[in-house]
């Protein structure tokens, strides 16, 4: 896997083989970012961060600091040795946990980007927004990814504003009403 734009562009990162690890194509990634156009400057919380990729594209891309939640332990070492090589533990912040119970600390907190990919057709997407009203996290834009072949239905208070679909891929781009 390999970072495609700004300051890390190029960079290889190695991703463990795990069943439910699906990272997100480059494709998708560069179509996020050029959506987001500018996250210079960001806070960035990556939910169901998986390999770490988009939470990396954001450092990569201008963003100020990032935390990425995962919950497979194999895949929070892998980012940690990441973090270690690339020198951006003043930048990363991972913690291994399942995402509902991360939210919990990072109550009142505000983020200007939050992403989500959490595992397809599980109901996730539509909760994460419940969640993150629940520990009053705020947020300037919230992106899940989801499988193409799920239309979910948003909670009240949340308005998706966008979905741009890429093959199999759906990004929805929220905002609270």
């Amino acid at each position: 896997m390999i970072i495609t734009a700004g300051v890390l562009r190029g960079r290889k990162m190695n991703v463990p083989d795990l069943p439910d690890l699906r990272p997100t194509p480059a494709k998708v990634r560069q179509a996020l970012f050029n959506i987001l156009a500018d996250v210079d400057g960001m806070c960035v919380l990556d939910l169901f961060a998986g390999s770490g990729v988009i939470g990396l594209e954001a450092l990569s891309r201008g963003a100020a600091s990032l935390i990425s939640i995962e919950q497979q332990r194999r895949a929070t070492r892998n980012m940690e040795q990441i973090c270690a090589e690339w020198r951006l533990s003043d930048q990363w912040k991972i913690y291994t946990n399942g995402v509902e119970r991360a939210l919990t600390p990072l109550t009142g907190q505000h983020f200007e980007l939050i992403f989500a990919d959490p595992p397809y057709k599980q109901g996730f997407c539509e909760l994460l927004p419940q969640w993150l009203d629940r520990q009053q996290i705020g947020c300037d834009k919230l992106v899940i990814e989801e499988s193409s072949r799920v239309d979910p239905q948003w909670p009240a208070g949340w308005t998706c504003e966008q979905s741009r679909r890429y093959g199999d891929t759906t990004l929805h781009f929220l905002s609270r009403s």
